[in-house]
């Protein structure tokens, strides 16, 4: 029997354990570290060179980002706010700050603007389209609603950076209430687990814990 989670969970978490609750546990339990790839240090760095355009601290974007400049522009235009670390506790109560005792859940929403009554949440995304995970926009529009719950409606959109696609989802208050159970539910075995059994699959090939990389876990 190993020790239990007790850390604030996030979308990648519940993804992790979802996916393996042994990598889980190596990852976000023992902590073991994971190297970075230059795909990661290059998301970060659009990241990174965004927030210094929407927050006028640099003047142009570099030329891989320059089809976001008009988008950008009309984002700087809104009453907008970028790069907020959220957290919430058990009742989906806004925290003070997202490392302070009680927090349950932490979401980071790259930025974010209130018009006509309805929230807008956007994520900013690198590498090749894909359709995000239905749940993943489903978290940060009911994050965004729990810390706005003046508004009726949720617009949660994600921007890919490389394709110049945005995608979009829009919410009412009522749904995102009722949504908030099924991510309670989802996350309550990351918290009862004592066990972090492995689920081997062909995914292990490229786990950093594999037996194959040089890792702790025997698949």
């Amino acid at each position: 029997m190993s020790k239990p989670f007790t850390d604030a969970w996030g979308f990648s978490k519940l993804d992790t354990y979802r996916d393996c609750p042994k990598k889980f546990f190596f990852q976000f339990i023992q902590k073991l570290p994971q190297p970075s790839s230059p795909a990661m240090e290059r998301g970060s760095d659009m990241h990174e060179a965004i927030e210094m355009y929407l927050n006028g601290w640099a003047k142009t974007l570099p030329e891989n980002l320059t089809e976001w400049v008009v988008p950008l522009d009309v984002l700087k235009t809104k009453d907008f706010q970028a790069e907020q670390a959220l957290g919430f506790d058990k009742n989906w109560t806004p925290l003070k700050d997202w490392f302070q005792s009680g927090v349950w859940l932490r979401a980071k929403m790259d930025a974010k603007y209130i018009q006509d009554g309805m929230l807008t949440v956007i994520d900013f995304k690198s590498g090749k389209y894909r359709v995000p995970s239905t749940e993943q926009v489903e978290l940060y529009a009911i994050a965004g609603s729990a810390l706005h719950p003046e508004v009726e409606k949720v617009k949660a959109e994600f921007w890919f950076l490389d394709s110049g696609d945005i995608y979009t989802r829009d919410y009412t208050k009522p749904e995102l209430l009722q949504l908030r159970k099924k991510y309670e539910n989802y996350v309550a075995p990351i918290y009862a687990d004592t066990v972090w059994e492995a689920t081997p699959s062909s995914a292990c090939r490229w786990c950093t814990y594999s037996k194959t990389k040089g890792g702790p876990c025997k698949f």
